[in-house]
């Protein structure tokens, strides 16, 4: 081969391959879908990052939805309605009904108090608000011709000491009197009298009584009691035959 074709082939494949350079770097397919890597599709950061879908904080955050203060604190629920200061408080706004038993006892028996026994026999049911002691009294005739008993404070006090302290604001003291069998007549009252302690005394009188349960009631309103030693008492005229007769629900109010 002489030297000038020699030539004209080198030029001939440097221009070749020049082109086919060109054609390389002008692929399409290389340039807009670059060859994946490990990087960019599959890294754990890119998708799957357990702070980007299932972070614990930002769905299910103990704080949020749950949290024992917002709901279910035990200063909300109990305060609000069992608070021991809502209802005991609420109770009782007054010492009335004030029993007469248990706070005076029947122990001042007069006249023909030997002649006086006493039961604790109640009615089916008991009358009124049933405060108290239920009482069966049977009245015999004796020397003296009469009978009673006193209810005192404290035991066998006549009126020469102090007796019970009342709450102020009384006005009235009532009981459930009947007879075994309807007619007896039997005469209550309240206080000492004028010349013990207490410095009163209110009568009812002889009342009639009737064979059933009936409610009877002393006014005491006009009266500025203070420590009372009297509380509550009956008397009876003696009769041929035993006068019987049952008392309850006997109350300061």
């Amino acid at each position: 081969m002489n030297r000038n074709k020699r030539f004209a082939w080198t030029w001939a494949a440097a221009g070749v391959f020049a082109v086919a350079g060109l054609i390389g770097a002008c692929d399409p397919e290389e340039t807009d879908k670059p060859t994946p890597t490990a990087d960019a599709g599959t890294q754990a950061d890119a998708g799957s990052t357990a702070d980007a879908g299932g972070n614990t904080d930002a769905g299910g955050t103990t704080d949020a939805g749950s949290t024992t203060d917002a709901g279910t604190q035990v200063d909300a629920g109990t305060d609000a309605g069992t608070e021991t200061d809502a209802g005991v408080d609420a109770g009782p706004q007054s010492a009335f009904p004030l029993a007469v038993d248990g706070n005076w006892a029947p122990s001042g028996y007069m006249g023909d108090g030997d002649g006086i026994t006493t039961e604790p026999t109640c009615h089916t049911p008991r009358p009124g608000a049933g405060l108290g002691a239920c009482h069966k009294f049977t009245l015999t005739k004796k020397a003296q011709g009469w009978g009673g008993v006193y209810w005192h404070f404290p035991e066998g006090n006549w009126g020469d000491k102090e007796g019970f302290a009342v709450p102020a604001g009384a006005k009235s003291v009532s009981f459930y009197a009947w007879g075994a069998e309807g007619g007896e007549a039997i005469g209550f009252f309240v206080g000492n009298g004028q010349k013990t302690l207490d410095k009163f005394k209110i009568e009812t009188g002889d009342i009639v009584l009737n064979a059933v349960p009936t409610r009877y009631t002393i006014d005491i309103s006009i009266i500025n009691y203070g420590n009372v030693s009297g509380g509550f008492g009956w008397s009876a005229a003696g009769k041929d035959v035993p006068v019987v007769f049952f008392l309850d629900d006997i109350q300061w109010h």
